[in-house]
Protein backbone atom coordinates (compact mmCIF):
# COMPACT_ATOMS: atom_id res chain seq x y z
CA UNK A 1 0.00 0.00 0.00
CA UNK A 2 2.86 2.32 1.11
CA UNK A 3 4.62 1.81 -2.46
CA UNK A 4 0.94 2.34 -4.56
CA UNK A 5 1.06 5.34 -2.42
CA UNK A 6 4.48 6.73 -3.08
CA UNK A 7 3.58 5.83 -7.06
CA UNK A 8 0.47 7.79 -6.70
CA UNK A 9 2.32 10.73 -5.21
CA UNK A 10 5.35 10.46 -7.92
CA UNK A 11 2.64 10.70 -10.77
CA UNK A 12 0.82 13.87 -9.55
CA UNK A 13 4.07 15.42 -9.30
CA UNK A 14 5.19 14.62 -12.38
CA UNK A 15 1.64 15.52 -13.88
CA UNK A 16 1.65 19.00 -11.98
CA UNK A 17 5.17 19.63 -13.49
CA UNK A 18 4.05 18.67 -16.83
CA UNK A 19 1.28 20.83 -16.18
CA UNK A 20 3.22 24.31 -15.35
CA UNK A 21 5.14 23.98 -17.85
CA UNK A 22 2.42 23.41 -21.08
CA UNK A 23 0.98 26.90 -19.61
CA UNK A 24 4.41 28.36 -19.90
CA UNK A 25 4.66 30.72 -23.22
CA UNK A 26 8.23 30.42 -24.59
CA UNK A 27 10.39 33.67 -24.57
CA UNK A 28 11.68 34.85 -28.23
CA UNK A 29 14.82 35.92 -28.94
CA UNK A 30 15.11 39.17 -31.90
CA UNK A 31 17.48 40.23 -34.06
CA UNK A 32 18.49 43.26 -35.86
CA UNK A 33 20.72 45.39 -37.81
CA UNK A 34 22.93 48.63 -37.62
CA UNK A 35 22.63 51.76 -39.28
CA UNK A 36 25.71 52.91 -40.88
CA UNK A 37 26.23 56.17 -38.91
CA UNK A 38 26.43 57.06 -35.20
CA UNK A 39 24.64 60.11 -34.29
CA UNK A 40 25.83 62.51 -31.40
CA UNK A 41 24.51 61.87 -27.67
CA UNK A 42 23.50 65.52 -27.78
CA UNK A 43 22.10 65.37 -24.31
CA UNK A 44 25.08 65.40 -22.48
CA UNK A 45 27.16 68.69 -24.06
CA UNK A 46 31.19 69.44 -22.34
CA UNK A 47 32.11 73.22 -22.59
CA UNK A 48 34.97 74.31 -24.23
CA UNK A 49 36.44 77.74 -23.58
CA UNK A 50 38.36 79.85 -26.64
CA UNK A 51 40.50 82.23 -25.46
CA UNK A 52 42.18 84.73 -27.90
CA UNK A 53 45.10 83.88 -30.04
CA UNK A 54 48.55 85.28 -27.83
CA UNK A 55 50.95 85.14 -30.90
CA UNK A 56 48.50 84.65 -34.29
CA UNK A 57 51.58 84.11 -36.60
CA UNK A 58 51.43 80.39 -34.55
CA UNK A 59 48.34 79.62 -36.56
CA UNK A 60 48.61 79.90 -40.53
CA UNK A 61 45.60 80.15 -42.59
CA UNK A 62 45.22 78.99 -46.19
CA UNK A 63 42.58 81.88 -46.73
CA UNK A 64 43.68 84.86 -44.87
CA UNK A 65 41.00 86.17 -42.37
CA UNK A 66 39.76 89.94 -42.65
CA UNK A 67 41.44 92.56 -40.92
CA UNK A 68 38.49 93.31 -38.81
CA UNK A 69 37.78 89.53 -38.11
CA UNK A 70 38.08 88.38 -34.74
CA UNK A 71 39.51 84.36 -33.74
CA UNK A 72 39.21 82.55 -30.57
CA UNK A 73 40.85 79.44 -30.50
CA UNK A 74 40.65 75.86 -27.74
CA UNK A 75 41.30 72.41 -28.07
CA UNK A 76 38.12 70.10 -28.78
CA UNK A 77 37.75 66.64 -27.57
CA UNK A 78 38.29 63.96 -29.46
CA UNK A 79 36.77 60.51 -28.43
CA UNK A 80 38.43 58.35 -31.37
CA UNK A 81 41.61 59.18 -29.36
CA UNK A 82 40.31 60.43 -25.93
CA UNK A 83 42.42 63.00 -26.17
CA UNK A 84 41.68 66.76 -26.21
CA UNK A 85 43.81 67.48 -29.32
CA UNK A 86 42.14 69.19 -31.59
CA UNK A 87 42.62 72.89 -32.68
CA UNK A 88 39.29 74.71 -33.13
CA UNK A 89 38.88 78.16 -34.09
CA UNK A 90 36.08 80.40 -34.05
CA UNK A 91 36.29 83.12 -36.22
CA UNK A 92 33.82 86.29 -35.86
CA UNK A 93 33.78 88.48 -38.82
CA UNK A 94 33.16 92.33 -38.77
CA UNK A 95 30.02 91.72 -40.53
CA UNK A 96 28.21 88.40 -41.25
CA UNK A 97 28.07 85.12 -39.34
CA UNK A 98 30.55 83.22 -37.16
CA UNK A 99 32.14 79.99 -38.51
CA UNK A 100 34.95 77.54 -37.43
CA UNK A 101 37.89 75.95 -38.54
CA UNK A 102 38.58 72.31 -37.21
CA UNK A 103 42.40 71.29 -37.82
CA UNK A 104 41.70 67.44 -38.46
CA UNK A 105 45.30 66.93 -39.28
CA UNK A 106 46.53 68.45 -36.30
CA UNK A 107 49.25 70.69 -38.34
CA UNK A 108 48.11 73.96 -37.35
CA UNK A 109 47.39 74.87 -40.27
CA UNK A 110 44.22 75.63 -41.87
CA UNK A 111 43.26 74.95 -45.14
CA UNK A 112 39.74 75.69 -47.01
CA UNK A 113 38.76 71.79 -46.25
CA UNK A 114 39.16 72.23 -43.04
CA UNK A 115 36.75 75.32 -42.44
CA UNK A 116 33.21 75.15 -40.86
CA UNK A 117 30.07 77.06 -41.82
CA UNK A 118 27.40 77.53 -39.27
CA UNK A 119 23.75 78.20 -41.24
CA UNK A 120 23.40 81.86 -41.55
CA UNK A 121 20.66 82.73 -38.66
CA UNK A 122 20.44 81.30 -34.99
CA UNK A 123 18.05 78.69 -34.46
CA UNK A 124 15.28 79.81 -31.93
CA UNK A 125 17.49 78.86 -28.95
CA UNK A 126 19.81 81.69 -30.04
CA UNK A 127 22.54 79.53 -30.95
CA UNK A 128 24.27 78.21 -33.91
CA UNK A 129 24.58 74.30 -34.58
CA UNK A 130 26.30 72.15 -36.37
CA UNK A 131 27.40 68.36 -37.07
CA UNK A 132 30.74 67.43 -37.80
CA UNK A 133 32.12 63.93 -38.59
CA UNK A 134 35.58 62.82 -37.82
CA UNK A 135 36.61 60.30 -40.05
CA UNK A 136 37.14 56.63 -38.45
CA UNK A 137 39.06 53.41 -39.61
CA UNK A 138 38.70 49.92 -38.94
CA UNK A 139 34.87 49.97 -37.84
CA UNK A 140 31.94 49.40 -39.17
CA UNK A 141 31.26 52.84 -38.99
CA UNK A 142 32.90 55.09 -41.28
CA UNK A 143 32.88 58.32 -39.12
CA UNK A 144 32.35 59.60 -35.72
CA UNK A 145 29.94 62.64 -35.05
CA UNK A 146 29.84 65.58 -32.62
CA UNK A 147 27.75 68.31 -32.38
CA UNK A 148 29.13 71.83 -32.19
CA UNK A 149 27.01 74.68 -30.66
CA UNK A 150 28.33 78.41 -30.07
CA UNK A 151 25.61 80.36 -27.92
CA UNK A 152 25.68 84.16 -28.68
CA UNK A 153 26.40 86.05 -25.69
CA UNK A 154 26.77 83.41 -23.53
CA UNK A 155 29.57 82.91 -21.08
CA UNK A 156 30.20 80.61 -17.75
CA UNK A 157 31.08 82.89 -14.35
CA UNK A 158 34.24 82.48 -14.53
CA UNK A 159 34.84 83.19 -18.18
CA UNK A 160 37.48 86.17 -19.14
CA UNK A 161 36.65 89.29 -21.34
CA UNK A 162 37.29 88.17 -25.06
CA UNK A 163 36.64 84.70 -24.13
CA UNK A 164 34.24 82.81 -25.98
CA UNK A 165 32.20 79.16 -25.08
CA UNK A 166 31.52 76.45 -27.25
CA UNK A 167 29.93 73.62 -26.29
CA UNK A 168 30.56 69.92 -27.82
CA UNK A 169 28.88 66.69 -27.41
CA UNK A 170 31.82 63.59 -26.29
CA UNK A 171 29.78 60.66 -26.74
CA UNK A 172 27.72 59.16 -29.95
CA UNK A 173 24.99 56.49 -30.26
CA UNK A 174 24.79 53.17 -32.88
CA UNK A 175 21.20 52.92 -34.27
CA UNK A 176 19.41 50.07 -35.62
CA UNK A 177 15.99 48.33 -36.48
CA UNK A 178 15.13 45.11 -34.22
CA UNK A 179 12.08 43.17 -35.37
CA UNK A 180 10.04 42.63 -32.45
CA UNK A 181 6.76 39.90 -32.92
CA UNK A 182 6.90 41.15 -36.99
CA UNK A 183 7.44 44.93 -35.91
CA UNK A 184 10.71 47.19 -37.15
CA UNK A 185 11.54 48.76 -34.04
CA UNK A 186 14.02 51.29 -33.47
CA UNK A 187 17.04 50.73 -30.86
CA UNK A 188 20.00 52.74 -30.19
CA UNK A 189 23.69 52.04 -27.88
CA UNK A 190 26.43 54.28 -26.50
CA UNK A 191 29.31 53.41 -29.15
CA UNK A 192 32.99 53.23 -27.53
CA UNK A 193 35.08 55.30 -29.92
CA UNK A 194 38.38 53.68 -28.93
CA UNK A 195 37.63 49.97 -28.80
CA UNK A 196 34.84 50.61 -31.65
CA UNK A 197 32.77 48.02 -29.96
CA UNK A 198 29.28 48.66 -27.94
CA UNK A 199 28.21 47.16 -24.99
CA UNK A 200 24.67 47.41 -23.86
CA UNK A 201 25.86 46.36 -20.65
CA UNK A 202 27.25 49.77 -19.93
CA UNK A 203 26.31 53.49 -20.51
CA UNK A 204 23.54 54.55 -22.24
CA UNK A 205 20.91 52.95 -24.54
CA UNK A 206 17.38 53.17 -25.65
CA UNK A 207 14.57 51.74 -27.43
CA UNK A 208 11.34 52.95 -29.05
CA UNK A 209 9.04 51.72 -26.68
CA UNK A 210 5.69 53.50 -28.02
CA UNK A 211 6.22 52.92 -31.29
CA UNK A 212 6.21 56.62 -32.52
CA UNK A 213 9.39 56.19 -34.35
CA UNK A 214 11.58 57.78 -32.44
CA UNK A 215 13.72 57.81 -28.67
CA UNK A 216 12.93 60.01 -26.12
CA UNK A 217 16.64 60.32 -24.32
CA UNK A 218 15.20 62.53 -21.41
CA UNK A 219 16.92 60.66 -18.30
CA UNK A 220 13.91 59.46 -16.78
CA UNK A 221 12.28 58.68 -20.38
CA UNK A 222 10.75 54.72 -19.74
CA UNK A 223 12.61 54.89 -23.83
CA UNK A 224 16.22 55.57 -22.37
CA UNK A 225 18.69 54.25 -19.52
CA UNK A 226 22.77 54.34 -18.27
CA UNK A 227 23.09 50.80 -17.47
CA UNK A 228 26.16 50.22 -15.07
CA UNK A 229 27.01 46.41 -15.87
CA UNK A 230 23.62 45.56 -15.88
CA UNK A 231 20.95 43.80 -18.40
CA UNK A 232 17.71 46.70 -18.62
CA UNK A 233 14.69 45.53 -19.47
CA UNK A 234 12.56 47.93 -21.29
CA UNK A 235 8.94 47.41 -22.42
CA UNK A 236 7.79 47.43 -25.70
CA UNK A 237 3.94 47.50 -25.86
CA UNK A 238 3.05 44.77 -23.96
CA UNK A 239 6.26 42.86 -24.43
CA UNK A 240 9.46 43.22 -22.59
CA UNK A 241 13.34 43.06 -23.89
CA UNK A 242 17.34 43.21 -23.02
CA UNK A 243 19.72 43.39 -25.46
CA UNK A 244 21.85 40.25 -25.29
CA UNK A 245 24.73 41.17 -27.73
CA UNK A 246 25.30 43.72 -30.33
CA UNK A 247 28.02 42.91 -32.99
CA UNK A 248 29.54 46.23 -34.65
CA UNK A 249 31.77 43.95 -36.81
CA UNK A 250 29.40 41.14 -37.65
CA UNK A 251 26.41 43.92 -37.77
CA UNK A 252 23.99 42.44 -36.10
CA UNK A 253 21.95 42.77 -33.04
CA UNK A 254 20.34 40.04 -30.28
CA UNK A 255 17.46 40.99 -28.17
CA UNK A 256 15.59 38.32 -25.54
CA UNK A 257 12.53 38.63 -24.35
CA UNK A 258 11.61 38.90 -20.64
CA UNK A 259 8.55 38.26 -18.27
CA UNK A 260 6.87 41.14 -17.42
CA UNK A 261 7.93 40.48 -13.43
CA UNK A 262 11.62 41.22 -14.61
CA UNK A 263 10.19 44.53 -15.56
CA UNK A 264 10.77 46.76 -12.52
CA UNK A 265 10.86 50.19 -13.76
CA UNK A 266 8.19 52.80 -12.98
CA UNK A 267 7.35 55.01 -15.64
CA UNK A 268 6.75 58.55 -15.21
CA UNK A 269 4.90 59.80 -17.45
CA UNK A 270 2.52 63.16 -17.48
CA UNK A 271 -0.98 62.08 -15.65
CA UNK A 272 0.38 58.83 -13.78
CA UNK A 273 0.31 57.73 -10.48
CA UNK A 274 3.13 57.52 -8.51
CA UNK A 275 3.42 54.58 -6.65
CA UNK A 276 3.60 54.52 -3.00
CA UNK A 277 6.79 53.84 -1.25
CA UNK A 278 8.82 53.62 2.14
CA UNK A 279 11.31 55.94 3.48
CA UNK A 280 13.17 57.07 6.66
CA UNK A 281 13.51 60.50 7.10
CA UNK A 282 16.52 62.24 8.29
CA UNK A 283 14.99 62.39 12.04
CA UNK A 284 14.83 58.12 11.92
CA UNK A 285 11.41 58.34 11.56
CA UNK A 286 9.66 55.64 9.25
CA UNK A 287 7.70 57.63 6.38
CA UNK A 288 5.51 56.81 3.16
CA UNK A 289 4.57 59.27 0.29
CA UNK A 290 1.06 58.54 0.75
CA UNK A 291 1.11 60.64 3.61
CA UNK A 292 1.54 63.62 1.08
CA UNK A 293 -1.80 62.81 -0.21
CA UNK A 294 -4.20 65.99 -0.63
CA UNK A 295 -0.76 68.32 -1.13
CA UNK A 296 0.84 69.69 -4.26
CA UNK A 297 3.98 67.72 -3.99
CA UNK A 298 7.56 68.64 -5.12
CA UNK A 299 9.98 65.52 -5.01
CA UNK A 300 13.51 66.58 -5.31
CA UNK A 301 16.67 64.04 -6.25
CA UNK A 302 19.53 66.13 -5.44
CA UNK A 303 22.83 66.19 -3.29
CA UNK A 304 25.03 68.26 -1.65
CA UNK A 305 28.05 67.52 -3.94
CA UNK A 306 26.11 68.64 -6.67
CA UNK A 307 26.56 72.54 -7.46
CA UNK A 308 23.64 72.85 -9.12
CA UNK A 309 21.41 71.23 -6.43
CA UNK A 310 22.82 73.72 -4.29
CA UNK A 311 21.93 76.26 -6.84
CA UNK A 312 18.21 75.45 -6.46
CA UNK A 313 18.13 75.54 -3.16
CA UNK A 314 17.26 79.01 -2.37
CA UNK A 315 14.24 79.02 -4.73
CA UNK A 316 13.01 76.11 -3.11
CA UNK A 317 13.10 77.56 0.07
CA UNK A 318 11.53 80.58 -0.63
CA UNK A 319 8.70 78.38 -2.71
CA UNK A 320 8.20 76.22 0.40
CA UNK A 321 7.99 79.23 2.83
CA UNK A 322 5.42 81.44 -0.02
CA UNK A 323 3.22 77.91 -0.53
CA UNK A 324 3.41 75.57 2.23
CA UNK A 325 0.32 77.39 3.36
CA UNK A 326 -0.94 76.87 0.10
CA UNK A 327 -1.20 72.98 -0.09
CA UNK A 328 2.54 72.78 -1.39
CA UNK A 329 5.27 70.23 0.05
CA UNK A 330 8.89 69.10 -0.68
CA UNK A 331 10.06 66.00 -0.34
CA UNK A 332 14.00 65.84 -0.61
CA UNK A 333 15.47 62.66 -1.92
CA UNK A 334 18.91 62.83 -0.55
CA UNK A 335 21.79 61.25 -2.30
CA UNK A 336 24.89 61.99 0.43
CA UNK A 337 26.46 59.26 2.35
CA UNK A 338 26.24 60.90 5.57
CA UNK A 339 22.93 62.03 6.55
CA UNK A 340 23.93 63.58 9.98
CA UNK A 341 26.22 66.01 8.07
CA UNK A 342 23.06 67.04 5.72
CA UNK A 343 20.74 67.24 8.27
CA UNK A 344 23.11 69.93 9.95
CA UNK A 345 23.84 72.10 6.97
CA UNK A 346 20.33 72.01 6.18
CA UNK A 347 19.46 73.33 9.74
CA UNK A 348 22.17 76.17 9.42
CA UNK A 349 20.60 77.22 6.15
CA UNK A 350 17.28 77.11 6.95
CA UNK A 351 15.98 74.16 4.94
CA UNK A 352 13.68 72.22 6.87
CA UNK A 353 11.20 70.33 4.59
CA UNK A 354 11.25 66.86 4.67
CA UNK A 355 14.46 65.08 3.79
CA UNK A 356 14.66 60.86 3.00
CA UNK A 357 17.84 59.34 3.68
CA UNK A 358 20.09 58.20 0.79
CA UNK A 359 20.09 54.36 2.47
CA UNK A 360 16.21 54.21 2.34
CA UNK A 361 15.62 54.89 -1.30
CA UNK A 362 18.13 53.22 -3.27
CA UNK A 363 15.35 50.89 -4.31
CA UNK A 364 13.22 53.82 -5.69
CA UNK A 365 16.24 55.70 -7.49
CA UNK A 366 16.73 52.45 -9.16
CA UNK A 367 13.56 51.48 -10.69
CA UNK A 368 13.04 55.25 -11.31
CA UNK A 369 16.31 55.11 -12.94
CA UNK A 370 17.63 58.32 -11.10
CA UNK A 371 21.38 59.40 -12.35
CA UNK A 372 21.03 63.06 -13.15
CA UNK A 373 21.26 65.60 -10.00
CA UNK A 374 18.81 67.53 -10.03
CA UNK A 375 15.60 65.90 -10.71
CA UNK A 376 12.34 67.07 -9.61
CA UNK A 377 8.86 66.08 -10.33
CA UNK A 378 6.08 67.79 -9.23
CA UNK A 379 2.59 65.35 -8.19
CA UNK A 380 -1.24 67.00 -7.62
CA UNK A 381 -3.14 66.15 -4.85
CA UNK A 382 -4.29 62.78 -6.20
CA UNK A 383 -0.33 61.54 -6.21
CA UNK A 384 -0.40 62.24 -10.19
CA UNK A 385 2.33 64.23 -12.14
CA UNK A 386 1.84 67.36 -13.46
CA UNK A 387 5.52 68.48 -14.21
CA UNK A 388 8.53 66.22 -15.08
CA UNK A 389 10.08 70.17 -15.53
CA UNK A 390 10.16 69.13 -19.27
CA UNK A 391 9.09 71.58 -22.07
CA UNK A 392 5.66 72.57 -22.44
CA UNK A 393 5.35 71.68 -18.43
CA UNK A 394 5.09 73.72 -15.04
CA UNK A 395 8.62 74.57 -14.65
CA UNK A 396 10.55 73.27 -11.32
CA UNK A 397 13.53 75.82 -11.90
CA UNK A 398 14.84 79.07 -10.48
CA UNK A 399 12.63 81.76 -10.20
CA UNK A 400 10.15 80.42 -12.81
CA UNK A 401 9.73 77.72 -9.43
CA UNK A 402 7.76 80.44 -8.39
CA UNK A 403 5.86 81.77 -10.61
CA UNK A 404 4.83 78.38 -11.91
CA UNK A 405 3.34 77.25 -8.45
CA UNK A 406 1.48 80.48 -7.84
CA UNK A 407 -0.47 79.77 -10.82
CA UNK A 408 -1.41 76.47 -9.88
CA UNK A 409 -2.07 76.51 -6.46
CA UNK A 410 -5.12 77.56 -4.82
CA UNK A 411 -5.72 80.91 -3.42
Amino acid sequence: MKHFLAIVILVSCVLCGVTRVSRSAPFEDFTGQLSPELIPHAEELTAVILRPVKDPSKIKFTTPLGSGDKFTAGRLYDPTTDKSAMLIILVEPDSGTPYLYLDYDQNNEMSDKERINFAQSLDRDGQHKIVVNLPMTGSFFKSYPIQIEHWKDVTYDNMKEGERLILQSTEAYARGMVDIKGKKTLVQYAFNAKSKKINPASGWLGIDGDGDGKIDLDPISPEAAQAFDEDVVFRVGDTYVSTKKVDAEKNQILMREHPSSDYKRVELRMGSEVPDFNFTDFNGKKRKLSEFRGKYLMIDFWGTWCGPCRRELPYLREAYSKFQARGFEILGMDDDEDSGKVKSWLKANDLNWTQATTDSIKDVMRRYRIHSFPTSLLLDPDGKIISLNKRGQPTLRGRELISALDELLPP
